[in-house]
């Protein structure tokens, strides 16, 4: 798998402009971008808006990668689109950028309406503006993807309240997969339930999984996992002849006293004390 460390070095290898600087870079999708590759990893963020009339029925679609998250795509021809490339660092200064909907890779491909796509198509024109003049302000450049990425959260709302049916699928074997956790995993295999355990079996980044999670439960994915830990834990701690190690050790729990830890802070109460309550 190739990995790419700038910006300069990925540009090249899709075939758009090198950058200008390097910790922002805003450019123009043409048709001599690459059609397909093998994964490849970035290690900064990635919003993108393509305008392809024949893959997506006339809709453009907006797409997004993130550090240490490998993403290919093949036979996909793009006439025309914009990016911006952001590094982590840039983020991390300015942290009213960083949104969960940038690691959702092609898992959550955002599908925009004409008025959104009038909407993210001027702020790109805006920022691609201000990044090709010669004195630039990266904290313009900061300020458009701010408000870019704002309207973005928005429309994942409008998308995910208009699919319904394609989304619950999706939270319904999440909940098939939690419920039947501690049965399925042998014994030898067990650990602590994750997110990122659901989403590698439903195939989607953690992030997102938790995102339509929360959508549809007003929960997000850790706390139903925290719960289901839980609600399985009192339960056998019915069983007096059972020892606290015992039951850390079914649940995942490396440790008893990890164990003891996450129950009194999720009941308020040791495990001890329960199961003689």
């Amino acid at each position: 798998m190739m990995n790419f460390t700038d910006f300069k070095a990925f540009n090249k290898y899709i075939n758009v402009a090198s950058p200008k600087h390097n910790m922002i870079d805003v450019g123009l999708y043409t048709p001599d971008f690459r059609s397909e590759s093998p994964a490849v990893n970035t290690n900064y963020y990635r919003v993108s808006v393509k305008f392809d009339v024949k893959a997506h029925d006339g809709r453009s679609s907006m797409c997004f990668s993130s550090p240490n998250q490998p993403f290919e795509w093949g036979d996909y021809k793009i006439d025309n689109g914009y990016y911006v490339q952001i590094t982590d660092n840039l983020i991390s200064n300015n942290q009213h950028l960083r949104y969960t909907f940038l690691t959702y890779r092609l898992n959550g491909l955002l599908f925009l309406n004409d008025e959104e796509e009038q909407i993210i198509t001027d702020l790109f024109k805006l920022s691609y503006k201000e990044y090709s003049k010669p004195d630039f302000s990266v904290d313009l450049l900061a300020g458009y993807s701010n408000l870019m990425l704002t309207h973005i959260a928005q429309f994942y709302k409008r998308q995910m309240q208009g699919k319904e049916q394609q989304y619950s699928p999706l939270v319904d074997r999440f909940f098939d997969q939690l419920e039947s956790y501690y049965t399925k995993i042998s014994r030898d295999e067990i650990t602590q339930p994750s997110v990122q355990y659901f989403a590698d079996n439903l195939n989607v980044t953690p992030n997102y999984l938790s995102d339509i999670i929360k959508h549809y439960t007003g929960k997000p994915a850790l706390e139903h996992i925290h719960a289901h830990i839980i609600n399985t834990s009192k339960n056998l701690l019915q069983n007096k002849t059972t020892t606290i190690s015992q039951v850390a050790d079914q649940l995942g729990f490396e440790y008893a006293s990890y164990f003891t830890r996450f129950f009194r802070k999720m009941t308020g109460t040791a495990p001890s004390k329960f199961r003689n309550l």
